[in-house]
This record gives C-alpha cells, structure tokens and sequence, in this order.
C-alpha cells in the first residue's frame, strides 16, 4: 500500500514535465501516432519522424508495428499533455485489468501489486506500452492454464507489438503444446500481411534499417537483460554469446516437463531475459510469474517474489543500473531450475479452482495428446 501510494504520487508530482521527457518514451509514440494520421506507408521514414517528433536525439525513433500505430491514431487529434493523460490511463486500466485475469488463478493477488510495482512507475513515466503485453499475457496465461492451447497462441499473437517479449514465449509453450503454435501462426498471418500492406515494399526495408541503425545505440547498463548483463561484466557488445546463450536457455526451459501454470510463469522469465531491448519499464511482465510465486506452496518462491517487489524501487532511483534486475532473475532462474526445486514445482497443483463452465479433463489440461 505503501509503495502504491508514493509511486502514485511521485508520478502525478511529475506529470506534465513527463509528457515531453523521454524521447524513446511518449513523445515518440505520440509523433508516430501523428505520422500514422499523415501518411501511414511513410511510418518508418527517418526524415519525416524527425520532423514529427524534431527532439528524438537519435534514439527515439518509432519502430513498433504499424497496427499499433493505427491504434494511437486517436491520441493525435489531442494536445500532448492531454494525450499523454489518456495513454497514461489506458495503460493503467490494461495492467488492472491483467491483474483482474491472473487474480481467477490467484486470488490472493492484490490488484494494487501492478501500482506497487517499480517497472509500472517506469512504464508511465515513460510512456511505453508494454501495459499491453501484460494484459495479452494475462489473457493468454488463463487461456493456456485451462488447455485452450490455440486461443492461447492466437492471443500471444496480439503481443506482436513487442515481438521480441512474444516469440522466446511461443517457442517455449509449443515444444510441448503444438496447438499454441498453430494458432499464434494463424493469427500472425493476417496481423503481419496488414501491417505490410500499410507500408509497402519500401516501409519494410525503412523498418530494417532503422532498427540496424538504433540498434547499437543502446546503454548495456539500462538494459534489464543477458545483453545489458554481458555488456556490464564483459565490455562492449557480444552478441554471438548472448544470443547462443538465450538460445541454449529457450531450448531447455521449452524442453522440461512442468505443470502448465509453472511453464508459462518460467516461459515469461526467460523471456524477460533473453528479449535483445529489455528495459526496467518491460519488467511489469513479471507480474504474471509474480501473481504464482506470491501464492506458491514453495516458500523461497514467496520470498523471490517479495524480494522482487521491494527491491525493484532501487532501480528507479539509479536507473543506470537496470541490469542488476538481469542478475536478479538469472540467480531466480538457478533456483527455480534446480532439480529439488522443480520437484517440488511439479508437486503443485496444475490448476487453480474450475471457472464456471469448464469441464475438467486430464488429458487436455495436462497437454498429453501434445507430447
């Protein structure tokens, strides 16, 4: 309640200056949803979000999907404190109500944990979106827990925004759950085939190069990830390790045989890790694994997930150490993975109390037709 309250507080003290401060942040989403309004095949021309959003420094440039951009059309017909307002709230309402979805699991799970938490004062201080992802992932989670494996895959499709969060995810749950592959793809298809009729042929070489060109410009220190982490300890980029590693990482979480609640929960950690643009702000996904270790019959689950709660503010107040959370979550991972531990994970219960109407069935809840 405490950190609720002086989270809320610092942010609304900080309000109006916020609207304009981040230049990877609102101002950037803000001067796209403007150039989606002008001219949406020219999303991804540097010259013209330069002129869109003229403060960007070289960092913050758009390169979201163009269906997200659709989406914060409206914001565009608003001043930008004003619009920064109403994106502030919708963010908001996206991780209450993700908290509503996971608390049908975990009722315990108190709905001011999201305001509580460090990375949301982060997320709406910068303006970012990763709100969203939480709500997919809550959705997708609740889909997944009851074995409704293709609905769960078509949703995570929605998260494509952020794909970097999505696909490590996907990969994860369908070694073992095919059907979650299935339905991302078919969701996929028509999601992406949009977005690339938007902006043509030339949108899409725009997109590629200015990702290769922002790129190399991230701080590993503000990276909440194997790569920031790496950076840190070792110099400079190393991105053939990070990415064998994150590789090596994927491949085992997706290979070991957990309960479908614990698989989703590790599935979003490891994400959370091996995604290549990581920052504090996206850490409001660990929300979901958070809600089943706060409830887990594993006490050192419980502690983590307490520990995690009180000490993320740190990283707002030095927010050049990001990577630390990295760290944090690599020591989580040890811990979760050994093999006492997941002993005791896959003693759990699988499942949280039936919602009404479903009909349990062992063979799909436990994905047996899928191994």
């Amino acid at each position: 309640m405490l950190l609720a309250v002086g989270f809320g507080s610092l942010f609304v003290l900080s309000f109006q200056g916020l609207a304009f401060a981040e230049p990877g942040g609102f101002p950037a989403f803000y001067g796209a949803a403007k150039l989606a309004r002008y001219d949406i095949s020219q999303l991804y021309n540097l010259q013209l979000q330069n002129r869109f959003h003229p403060d960007n420094r070289g960092v913050g440039y758009f390169f979201h999907p163009p269906f997200e951009a659709v989406l914060l059309v409206p914001l565009s017909f608003l001043p930008q404190v004003e619009a920064y307002a109403v994106w502030s709230l919708f963010n908001l309402g996206c991780l209450l109500a993700g908290a509503r979805v996971l608390q049908r699991h975990f009722p315990s799970f108190s709905i001011l944990i999201p305001i509580a938490f460090a990375p949301t004062l982060s997320l709406l201080a910068n303006g970012q979106d990763t709100a969203i992802l939480v709500l997919i992932a809550a959705i997708a989670f609740d889909q997944f827990a009851w074995g409704r494996d293709l609905s769960a895959g078509a949703i995570l499709a929605l998260g494509l925004i952020k794909f970097p969060f999505i696909v490590p995810l996907v990969v994860i749950l369908c070694f073992r759950h095919w059907r979650v592959l299935l339905g991302f793809i078919a969701a996929s298809i028509p999601i992406l085939g949009l977005s690339a009729a938007m902006i043509g042929a030339q949108g899409v070489r725009q997109y590629i190069a200015m990702t290769r060109i922002t790129d190399g410009k991230e701080n590993p220190a503000i990276l909440s990830n194997l790569r920031g982490l790496a950076g840190i300890l070792f110099g400079g980029n190393h991105p053939g390790w990070v990415i064998a590693i994150s590789t090596a990482l994927v491949a085992y979480v997706a290979w070991l045989d957990l309960p479908r609640i614990q698989k989703f929960c590790l599935g979003v950690i490891v994400t959370q890790l091996v995604s290549w643009h990581g920052h504090l702000y996206d850490a409001v996904l660990l929300l979901v694994p958070m809600a089943w270790m706060l409830e887990s019959e594993w006490k050192r689950a419980r502690w983590f997930a307490s520990l995690l709660l009180v000490a993320t503010p740190v990283l707002v107040v030095i927010p050049t150490h990001d990577y630390l959370l990295a760290a944090f979550e690599c020591v989580l991972l040890v811990v979760l993975l050994e093999p006492r531990t997941r002993k005791d994970l896959l003693s759990e219960p699988a499942l949280s109390p039936q919602p009404a109407g479903f009909t349990y069935s062992p063979v799909a809840v436990e994905g047996e037709q899928d191994r």
